[in-house]
């Protein structure tokens, strides 16, 4: 079942009035949800989760952290050093959360994508999660690797309503291949309510001009 838009919506959309068909258009929104979170790169999608829950981050040993895409952060814990097994509670007056570009933060728009810490606060930096250790036989080497210092309890997600325009996208895309099931999965097909010929596409152009135009489009980068 889509979580972005329901049979009935997609009905009123296609000038469609009987419920034969809505198990076959919930099926299809519900495909269109998956490629549209593909092609945005955004595993979580756009509706956040109801529930709180914990991920992991390997600090940096700085004053900022890049985390997952979540409209709403409960907590904050963080390892005193690497090697520590407890994560200690950091007060709210900590951690600030924002979006954007650490030296130009935007503390006002969500989804929040960083955190840093609170110069007013009573901590510095986020513990660093590099760990290093002696391994190997003679001559002895050293072996370094990121290990998890910075655990964040939040409800992870783009946003706690689905955008209009994601609903809209995802009706649109649904909308073309149910068109093109009623043309036997042809190239081509003329099309009263779609336009006069539709040809078969990976993916709906006026749907990416949405998407890339709204820059719903998260790139695919490493954290820092």
């Amino acid at each position: 079942m889509s979580n972005y838009a329901t049979a009935a919506e997609m009905r009123a959309q296609i000038n469609k009035t009987s419920i034969v068909d809505d198990a076959i258009l919930t099926a299809i929104l519900s495909a269109a949800e998956k490629v549209i979170n593909g092609f945005c790169n955004r595993p979580d999608g756009f509706i956040a989760l109801a529930v709180a829950t914990a991920r992991k981050y390997a600090g940096q040993g700085l004053y900022y952290l890049a985390i997952d895409e979540t409209p709403e952060i409960t907590l904050v814990e963080v390892k005193k050093s690497s090697s520590d097994s407890l994560y200690t509670a950091w007060a709210s007056g900590d951690w600030i959360a924002f979006s954007g570009d650490p030296k130009d933060p935007n503390f006002n728009r969500t989804p929040y994508t960083m955190l840093m810490v609170d110069p007013t606060g009573s901590q510095s930096i986020f513990t660093s999660g590099v760990y290093k250790q002696r391994a190997g036989f003679k001559p002895d080497s050293e072996t370094s690797r990121g290990v998890p210092t910075v655990q964040v309890t939040a409800k992870w997600g783009y946003a706690t309503t689905v955008p209009a325009d994601i609903k809209e996208a995802c009706i649109m895309q649904a909308a073309r291949w149910y068109k093109r099931l009623e043309g036997a999965m042809s190239d081509a097909l003329a099309s009263g309510e779609l336009g006069q010929l539709l040809y078969r596409q990976s993916l709906d152009p006026d749907l990416k001009m949405i998407l890339v135009g709204g820059r719903y489009v998260k790139p695919a980068l490493g954290r820092r």
